[in-house]
């Protein structure tokens, strides 16, 4: 079970809020950090090095929670986030949700069903950390492939024989299957099936 720690943002330009929040979450020993403006949760945000969530209000004096998340995305933040309102602003409670947030909370709320959502949160938080992890290890053993292994990988991946890979490249079968040995053994996987999965979660990733 994956039990990485996560740093629990908390967004809102009204202290009284934060300071509620911090003493629930405190009070199951879950740390957080509160931030009054964006400006000030972006830039502490821009240096977390694990799993990472937020909860925004939706409604803050100096900009949006929609917008704040607007720049999350354009920055490659992606935090699985919830939106707080006070407003039951549907419309944005959709867009919100088109955009990615994992949840819409509407104030005042109950602190049970807060809880829940954050801990829902903070392990779609540690599910992407590892999996972030996991494409940087696959994109590495990309690069340890030659432009010919690349080839091949992109043959296997299709699901080419190695006949069929051989007269695409003009090499011999014989030549295919060392070079799909040697791309195996390079991307640390055991069967062209495995080899499959992970092209495909990764190409999966970038749509």
């Amino acid at each position: 079970m994956n039990t990485a720690a996560v740093q629990v943002f908390l967004v809102d330009d009204e202290r009284d809020v934060t300071d509620g929040l911090t003493w629930l979450l405190d009070s199951v020993r879950i740390p957080s950090r509160a931030f009054s403006t964006a400006e000030d949760f972006l830039t502490e945000a821009r240096k977390a090095s694990g799993p990472a969530c937020a909860v925004l209000d939706l409604r803050m004096a100096e900009t949006s929670g929609l917008a704040l998340q607007q720049r999350m995305l354009e920055e490659g933040l992606r935090f699985p986030l919830i939106f707080l309102s006070a407003h039951g602003d549907v419309p944005a409670a959709v867009r919100a949700i088109q955009q990615g947030a994992a949840d819409f909370l509407e104030k005042p709320f109950n602190p049970q069903v807060f809880l829940e959502a954050i801990n829902r949160l903070m392990q779609i938080a540690r599910e992407r950390y590892e999996q972030g992890l996991q494409e940087t290890d696959l994109k590495g053993c990309l690069d340890k492939l030659s432009a010919r292994e690349r080839e091949v990988l992109d043959c296997l991946v299709e699901g080419r024989t190695s006949k069929e890979t051989a007269l695409m490249l003009d090499i011999s079968p014989k030549t295919v299957d060392v070079h799909r040995a040697n791309i195996l053994h390079k991307m640390n996987v055991r069967s062209v099936g495995e080899l499959q999965r992970l092209i495909g979660r990764l190409r999966g990733t970038k749509g």
